[in-house]
């Protein structure tokens, strides 16, 4: 685990007494980073290009600060395609703060990009900048290849004093960055001139469309920049306003320190005259000091960074009202973040099927948690912008905005890319911490708790919850895919909640339950099921800057996913007739005769009869696929309006003829949120009265919805180890599969059939420990590859990081 080392400095010669607001701050910022620690996540995916119908292998890393971190064991993954409809959704559980999945791409995908995003339970408290998130590159036969196919660059440039503002008669330093509407990098050249036209400076990028230069403006100055776009384009964008109040902050990373200065305006009455700093990282305070300007204009510290991890370090001004008045970010880069694992090449063949054995060697005896991906290099290979282990949890994924190359940054230590580095930082800032919230001493409301994996909720209805023993629980045994059974006692709660977590499972497990204290429980009342995983967004951003077309950077890699694809439409007609197929068989799906007995026995009262809608889901093999029962009614009932909700775990609404229809469960009236947590495989039917019917609870303007859940005694019991026994079906964990890699050694390994893989092998797991420091690996080329490409990634238990790469040709 990595310590802060917290510094208190007094600046500027004697102190002044500090507030108690100022004091609530502090203590705050002790309450945020020991109670709410933010986390961030890294993913690794096996190839960087994928065609449609292809699988999206990947492996996640989870972190909170500089450490692995042990706070989420629920992990969701979701994929969408470019006008934001969510295609796919994974749930994993989270071991040893890492994870891995796989979506598979639909053949038909049309979109030139898809969009992953991912976040645990416990991100989706706070801001959802913070999830991972990632546009990935799709290649299809309509994609024409042609770096001149294009929209027309939208080129925008963005000024950024240091410390945030420009103010009146202080020098500041103002960055600047230049980039297209994919975030691309531009080179422009311009001039700032005053309102009159006086030119004041030129100005240039000096690195991938950044720049910066000094300012020194006037009271009432305004600043305009005069510049031409690659094109020669003309354009004029305004400077940031001059302030007549305020602080400039301006700050040097020095080797193992950094150095900074504080300068006031000449304006601004005694609460411009005091000042505290304070720098953050990880949401740790590590230093603050006192300053006060009363005599002075300026003033200046220094920082020690010898102890503190790498990573982003936070300054903020606060003046003597505790309000930020300026910021800035560098990044402490001690090269303490790393450790060394090596390639051994045992045996190298890139001829078709030619076979491979290499060895990971970790020379370390801490344990540590890799993954490895090898791919085709002509198909696959870094793409301008593209992000590692350790540029994102070092660097990106706690800044806002797109950096290009973000490795680079991390390619050595020289003085050049230090000052390159110091642009990104000038050119993107971050705040996580919402100053004015930390002052009222008001702390995050936690909506979604951190669970312990998958959490066996049960919900008794329609009994009053106080006729409920408090000595009751439920015995269930627990049925898996695999055939295996886990015997549970599950606690009364509260009420007639019933909850156990710790549960791991994949696929569905059926439950077969009993109640201990009162028997007839399950037939006196409905009783529903929860995996206590949270229900995702129903819809993802659209991919609004997000090219389709190929640029000169990476045609290389367009035209071999071009042959493969290719190659693959010709090769597929082939392979389709050595298959032997059945005659097709058109099933005509039957009437569903037996609602007049479903609502004779599930119905009574003002709900049986009348002008009503009956869906019986006990007979419908598409129901148990639904989200939950709004997503299932969705189109089926003509005027009734269902919007899905938003975010994770977001009630929907529903409107039917300008009203709001009632809801109802076993003939209780509920809200919506009360019935979306009931599992629909646990629905036996659903009877929807239209507005304005003669029946009572469907006299109101919007109708009614009652929801009936399948009853103990009412269930079918299948399976003749637990006659007698209620059960229901649980969904757990996404499905796992593992990739698939021919062994060509095989006297019966397949000799027709083309290999056509871009992804040779993928291994999302490789431990190694003490006694286990060297991982032999082997695996075939396919047909087609001369080079190829060797990814490895990952972390260690301490948390140090790791990204290799070798090529193979």
């Amino acid at each position: 685990m990595n310590n802060y080392r917290l510094t208190i400095l007094l600046a500027a010669g004697f102190a002044f007494p500090l507030s108690l607001c100022a004091q609530k701050i502090d203590s705050m910022m002790t309450v945020y980073a020991e109670s709410y620690p933010q986390e961030k996540v890294y993913v690794q995916f096996d190839k960087k290009i994928y065609s449609p119908g292809e699988t999206i292998w990947y492996k996640a890393y989870l972190f909170t600060g500089a450490d692995p971190s042990l706070i989420s064991k629920n992990f969701y993954s979701e994929l969408s395609d470019g006008q934001g409809n969510i295609l796919q959704r994974r749930v994993a559980p989270i071991l040893e703060s890492t994870t891995a999945g796989n979506f598979d791409l639909p053949q038909n995908l049309k979109s030139g990009h898809v969009h992953f995003r991912a976040y645990s339970t416990w991100m989706t408290n706070f801001d959802t900048a913070f999830y991972f998130e990632k546009d990935i590159r799709i290649y299809s036969k309509a994609d024409s290849g042609s770096a001149g196919a294009p929209v027309r660059q939208d080129v925008r440039l963005q000024f950024f004093p240091e410390g945030g503002d420009l103010v009146a008669g202080i020098e500041s330093l103002v960055a600047f960055k230049a980039n297209d509407q994919y975030g691309l990098p531009v080179n422009v050249k311009g001039s700032i001139q005053e309102a009159s036209g006086k030119e004041l400076l030129a100005f240039a990028p000096e690195h991938d469309g950044m720049g910066k230069f000094l300012l020194t403006p006037d009271k009432g100055d305004s600043l305009i920049a005069v510049w031409k776009d690659p094109l020669g384009i003309e354009h004029r964008t305004p400077l940031p306003a001059v302030q007549a109040v305020g602080a400039v902050l301006r700050a040097v990373n020095a080797r193992q320190k950094v150095l900074f200065s504080v300068a006031r305006s000449t304006e601004g009455g005694t609460a411009n005259k005091h000042f505290t700093i304070i720098a953050h990282m990880h949401q740790h305070l590590v230093y603050k000091a006192r300053i006060n300007l009363q005599d002075n204009f300026m003033s200046g510290g220094t920082i020690p960074t010898s102890q503190l991890p790498t990573g982003v370090l936070q300054l903020t001004v606060f003046n003597e009202n505790n309000e930020p008045v300026a910021e800035r970010v560098v990044l402490v880069n001690n090269h303490d973040y790393g450790f060394s694992p090596s390639f051994e090449i045992l045996l190298k063949n890139v001829g078709k099927r030619g076979r491979n054995n290499i060895v990971v060697d970790v020379p370390d005896t801490l344990r540590s948690n890799l993954s490895l991906s090898v791919t085709d290099a002509e198909a696959d290979g870094n793409l301008p912008g593209d992000d590692n282990i350790i540029s994102h949890l070092l660097l990106t994924g706690d800044l806002r905005g797109n950096v290009h190359n973000p490795y680079y940054y991390f390619s050595n230590t020289s003085d050049s890319v230090a000052a390159h580095l110091d642009l990104v930082m000038l050119t993107h800032g971050w705040r996580r911490f919402k100053w004015d919230q930390l002052a009222r001493g008001k702390a995050p409301v936690i909506r979604n708790p951190e669970q312990n994996f998958l959490t066996l909720r049960v919900d008794v209805l329609g009994v009053d919850p106080y006729k409920i023993n408090k000595e009751e629980s439920l015995n269930v045994i627990l049925r898996k895919k695999d055939s295996s059974t886990q015997m549970l006692q599950v606690p009364h709660v509260t009420g007639g909640k019933f909850g156990l977590g710790g549960l791991l499972f994949y696929d569905t497990a059926r439950a077969y339950y009993m109640f201990n204290v009162n028997h007839q429980l399950s037939n006196e009342a409905a009783i529903t099921f929860n995996n206590g995983l949270l229900r995702g967004a129903k819809q993802a951003r659209p991919l609004t800057e997000a090219h389709d077309w190929w640029t000169s950077e990476d045609s290389a890699f367009f035209r071999k996913n071009k042959i493969i694809a290719d190659e693959i439409a010709r090769v597929r007609p082939l392979e389709e007739k050595k298959i032997k197929t059945l005659e097709a068989v058109t099933v005509r799906a039957r009437e569903r005769t037996d609602k007049e007995k479903l609502d004779e026995k599930y119905t009574s009262g003002l709900f049986s009869g009348g002008d009503a809608q009956v869906f019986d889901l006990n007979n419908d093999p598409y129901a148990v696929s639904m989200v939950d029962i709004f997503s299932y009614l969705q189109g089926k009932v003509a005027g009734l309006q269902i919007v899905t909700g938003q975010g994770p775990g977001g009630a929907p609404s529903l409107t039917w003829r300008g009203s709001t229809p009632s809801l109802y469960l076993n003939e209780m009236q509920v809200d919506a949120t009360q019935l979306q947590s009931t599992p629909v495989s646990d629905i036996a039917m659903v009877k929807v009265f239209r507005p304005g019917t003669s029946v009572g609870i469907g006299g109101g303007g919007g109708g009614s919805i009652a929801v009936y859940t399948k009853k103990g005694s009412e269930q079918h019991r299948d399976d003749p180890n637990f006659k007698g026994l209620d059960h229901t079906l649980i969904l757990g964990y996404s499905p796992v599969r593992e990739f698939y890699s021919p062994n060509y050694d095989l006297q019966n390994a397949p000799v027709e059939q083309e290999d056509l893989r871009s992804t040779l092998y993928w291994r999302p797991f490789v431990l190694t420990d003490r006694d286990s420091r060297k991982i032999e690996i082997h695996f075939y080329n396919n047909d087609i590859s001369r080079r190829i490409r060797i990814v490895l990634e990952g972390i260690n238990e301490e948390g140090k990081l790791c990204h290799l790469e070798k090529l193979l040709q």
